[in-house]
């Protein structure tokens, strides 16, 4: 997910260069592909909601438990 111009887009690829700067991050139990690109949109949407001109990227990442 993506902010720029107060714009939210969903981008498939390429991901965040290493360059960037990592401002935290949130770990979700989610079922597939689709419940986790929601969340992000929601994510993403507060902080266009509450941070006018904030632009800023979410990954979205897989990984497995134990």
């Amino acid at each position: 997910m993506r902010i720029t111009d107060g714009r939210l887009s969903v981008i498939d690829g390429p991901f965040v260069e290493a360059k960037e700067v990592i401002g935290g991050y949130a770990i979700f139990e989610l079922r597939d592909k689709e419940e986790a690109v929601a969340k992000a949109v929601e994510f993403m949407q507060v902080h266009r909601d509450h941070m006018p001109g904030w632009e800023g990227t979410c990954e979205v990442r897989a990984f497995a438990g134990p």
